[in-house]
């Protein structure tokens, strides 16, 4: 069995201490040099964290991201906002369950302190027909606790919505009847998957994760079957923001 000196931990407990104490400082060669603190996500900072078009289209099309060398799907940016999406009026439900419907819904977000949202939708070149969609969302919070609050909510609203049918009612076609999977947490992404009963055959994913301060916010969609395209792009997004 390997043994450390006991005085081997001084340094590390006199590090930790420095980090959780303010006006701290580290001297070298008898120079005191402030503690830079660590980067932190601001307003300005979240379009620059939104996953490029390439990436998207490659986690769509099952071949993770563009980096694996594998072709993806092409898809581009159709809209770009800087507030919450309002999908309410097309739900028949409350909007208690309006979080699974899509991503970084206004109604989801009211009364949860948020201070700054970065969203983008992308899918295939606009065409009248197209097979793929995507929306990622970063939504700023004052503080990491706040985040967390926000997250441990949606865990459970998510999960009184699961294993249920979802309906969008339709004025020129049948109504849109979706079937909601069960909710799964997986190192701290929430996610969920929702399948079109009809008219078509629509599958979606949902995911969300906290880091910091900072929301991530997907929604996935494939026309030709299950995906779980919405982790791999929260996932992405996650490692692009800063270090806890």
């Amino acid at each position: 069995m390997t043994t450390y000196p006991v005085n081997a931990r001084v340094p590390a407990i006199a590090a930790l201490l420095c980090l959780t104490a303010s006006g701290c400082a580290v001297t070298t060669h008898g120079t005191a040099m402030p503690v830079a603190a660590p980067p932190s996500t601001t307003a300005e900072t979240l379009p620059s964290l939104m996953l490029p078009a390439a990436d998207v289209g490659s986690a769509l099309s099952g071949s993770g991201l563009s980096g694996s060398g594998l072709s993806g799907t092409e898809v581009v940016v159709t809209r770009d906002v800087s507030a919450p999406w309002d999908d309410s009026a097309h739900l028949t439900e409350s909007t208690g369950c309006l979080a699974l419907a899509g991503a970084a819904q206004r109604a989801v977000y009211a009364d949860s302190d948020w201070t700054a949202l970065h969203g983008q939708v992308l899918r295939e070149p606009p065409t009248a027909q197209w097979a793929h969609f995507a929306t990622q969302a970063v939504v700023l919070f004052p503080t990491a606790e706040a985040a967390g609050d926000f997250f441990a909510r949606s865990r459970q609203s998510w999960a009184g919505c699961a294993d249920r049918e979802m309906t969008y009612p339709q004025q020129l076609v049948g109504d849109q009847v979706w079937s909601i999977g069960p909710v799964t947490v997986d190192r701290d992404m929430l996610a969920v998957s929702r399948t079109q009963r009809s008219p078509e055959r629509w599958s979606c994913q949902r995911a969300l994760t906290v880091r910091g301060n900072t929301a991530v916010d997907v929604e996935a969609c494939d026309i030709d079957g299950p995906t779980s395209a919405a982790t791999v792009i929260a996932r992405a997004i996650t490692d692009r923001l800063p270090s806890t």
